[in-house]
């Protein structure tokens, strides 16, 4: 080592130089980060750098990886036509250098990703979540009752009864289809259903008051239960029902949507029709409202408004789940 500084070489610790390798820093970053968010998400993350990033700068020194390096291996996606892919991941390696920036006591003077400008990708499409319109749920109705135009007959697929019922669930608590499939009866405290954050999107618990609707719900499952633990189940009993029903029952009869749909169907409605103030709308659907630290101090906010806005929702689909009878 001696003789090679003496010939004016650059030596650098092998150590030294581990330490800095991008990659080591990145999964520094990823458990730290990771702590909080769900397995599934955090391992998306992860996956997408192992596949693209590292192969192409895991080894370089994060001190001097260049935006043209970031960019470089961001391109590879942008040419498999991964935008939406390419997105999340340039997100997560502004965090990554931000990190290092952080904590490595002068690690990095500038964040690479930060110079990367807008418009040196290709924008991701906006692609909305198909949903009916406020004039369609009399027929989304007549399909879940299996009249008129969807009456059984020959040749006609029919609906099975714990697929209708998760339907009727989704509409009328404007909750996911996860938070919906698999829900179980010991959620149910008195009047509100709790559901756990660990099954949240937003990875907080979120509180569902009980309509008139919705308990009649939760009476004709019950009635179709077997097992006892989950509301809704699969066909053969032994879990809870496919997340993937709902949605194939309802395309094969020719409804043009979602689960998630659903639950844009009942924001409009609660806004066009019902004239649901924009906040209590928001609370319902378990969205944030101001600052995190506000929202885990006032869970019940706005509850007895959000008790009314289900209750009158849950009378229309009843109403018009009644009209045909």
């Amino acid at each position: 080592m001696r003789r090679k500084r003496a010939h004016g070489e650059n030596v650098v610790n092998k150590k030294v130089r581990a330490d800095f390798a991008f990659e080591k820093v990145a999964r520094d970053w990823f458990v730290r980060w990771s702590k909080g968010r769900s397995e599934k998400y955090a391992g998306q993350v992860m996956r997408n750098f192992e596949r693209w990033v590292f192969p192409a700068i895991g080894n370089l020194d994060i001190r001097q990886v260049r935006t043209a390096d970031v960019v470089g291996c961001l391109r590879v996606m942008e040419a498999r036509g991964i935008v939406d892919t390419l997105r999340k991941t340039k997100n997560s390696l502004k965090m990554v250098f931000a990190f290092a920036f952080a904590v490595g006591s002068g690690m990095m003077e500038i964040n690479p990703v930060a110079q990367i400008g807008s418009g040196v990708f290709e924008r991701v499409k906006t692609k909305n979540m198909t949903a009916l319109s406020p004039s369609e749920l009399p027929r989304l109705i007549d399909f879940l009752e299996q009249r008129n135009e969807f009456a059984v007959y020959a040749g006609r697929v029919h609906i099975h009864p714990v697929t209708r019922f998760c339907i009727y669930w989704l509409l009328l608590t404007m909750t996911r289809i996860r938070e919906a499939a698999l829900m179980e009866w010991s959620e149910l405290d008195g009047e509100v259903w709790r559901i756990p954050a660990e099954r949240k999107k937003e990875r907080r618990g979120h509180d569902v008051p009980l309509s008139r609707a919705m308990r009649w719900v939760l009476d004709q499952a019950r009635g179709l239960n077997v097992n006892g633990r989950f509301v809704f189940e699969s066909v053969n009993f032994q879990g809870h029902i496919n997340k993937e029903s709902p949605r194939v029952a309802m395309r094969r009869s020719g409804l043009d949507t979602t689960a998630h749909g659903l639950r844009s169907l009942a924001r409009t409605y609660l806004r066009e029709v019902l004239k649901v103030y924009n906040d209590v709308a928001e609370k319902l659907l378990a969205h944030s409202l101001g600052t995190r630290t506000q929202t885990a101090y006032n869970r019940s906010e706005l509850w007895e408004e959000r008790k009314d806005a289900p209750e009158r929702w849950g009378n229309d689909v009843l109403r018009l789940a009644d009209n045909g009878k």
